[in-house]
């Protein structure tokens, strides 16, 4: 009996070392470079040439005493639209959209710099732990109804933007928003609607992913500080405001918990468009994914449209106009 167990023991402590090594060498293992990539339209989201619409700037307070930076386009409306932007980014691509629903006075718009980007990033690079930024989709939904004093409110965001509205809306313990809109969703790298490396917007440290992965299985998350991915951006449209890497706590977060299981929990009624000319994304295959959601979600793919040009796009604008005037 006693050698039975010493065995055992041996071959879990032997498989316990060697899971650790993996560990160690994958962690290690260094990322890819960033490459420049001429794949996008960058001009649809060039924030120079673009008309500014008029909004006031504000630090939104969340629950571990940060601020938050927003930019709020007021409208004559008790609808609050919580506009989020993509992976890298921020909030001032967004202000061409934001600023057309507030001046129809569909909606009063939030669109703030998630925590570790844009204005935020010199005093909150990266975030605390997986799940703060849905905390603070909490928060600012709460300032939406107490300080704004909405009635209804919706849920946007634009591809990763996008993703974490999904994630956010597939859990129970958030509190429930009015409607959702989805442009050009990230659905998760392993998503049937994602070409390799998001169509080149950025560079995966593959290795390391899957070695802090597996640390976090078994409940370690020291190490979660990690780049574990870098953002193809051409160096014209890099200033200070755009996010470098991601950390492997930010790139998990910043992306639905998994698509099949998000999308299978949807109650919330919820507008999907997607750009036939998207280079990110394949956009026939959005219809087939949301299936399982059919009964609240609605998609559609916007002819003549790419990844970054949605956000300014008149079809677009008359979708969304459509669903936020909805009884």
């Amino acid at each position: 009996m006693k050698k039975i167990v010493k065995r055992i023991l041996v071959f879990f402590g032997v498989n316990v070392c060697l899971y650790l090594i993996a560990v160690v060498v994958l962690i290690n293992w260094p990322i890819p470079q960033k490459v420049n990539v001429e794949n996008y339209d960058y001009t649809s989201i060039d924030t120079v040439a673009v008309k500014t619409y008029a909004h006031h700037e504000e630090w939104i307070s969340m629950r571990d005493g940060a601020a938050l930076f927003s930019r709020r386009y007021a409208a004559n409306s008790k609808t609050v639209l919580l506009l989020l932007h993509g992976s890298g980014s921020e909030s001032r691509y967004l202000q061409s959209l934001a600023g057309r629903l507030a001046q129809e006075d569909l909606a009063t718009v939030l669109t703030p710099d998630l925590r570790g980007h844009g204005r935020n990033l010199q005093q909150q690079p990266d975030i605390d732990h997986i799940g703060q930024l849905e905390e603070d989709l909490e928060d600012l939904i709460t300032y939406a109804q107490h300080e704004l004093q909405a009635e209804k409110i919706v849920l946007a965001g634009h591809s990763s933007g996008g993703g974490l509205v999904l994630r956010y809306l597939a859990s129970a313990k958030h509190p429930p928003v009015d409607q959702a809109i989805l442009l050009a969703p990230y659905l998760g790298h392993d998503a049937p609607t994602v070409k390799q490396n998001s169509g080149g917007w950025v560079s995966v440290g593959v290795k390391r992913w899957v070695g802090l992965a597996m640390l976090n299985g078994i409940g370690v998350t020291a190490y979660n500080d990690k780049p574990v991915l870098l953002f193809n951006r051409p160096k014209v449209y890099e200033d200070p405001l755009q996010a470098a890497s991601y950390s492997y706590r930010m790139a998990v977060n910043f992306a639905p918990t998994h698509y099949k299981h998000d999308i299978i929990k949807l109650k919330t009624p919820t507008l999907v468009l997607v750009g036939n000319a998207d280079e990110s994304f394949y956009p026939e295959r959005f219809q087939e994914v949301f299936q399982p959601a059919a009964a609240c979600t609605r998609v559609q793919r916007i002819p003549n449209v790419n990844h970054l040009n949605i956000v300014k796009n008149e079809e677009v604008l008359t979708q969304i106009r459509e669903l936020l005037l909805e009884e």
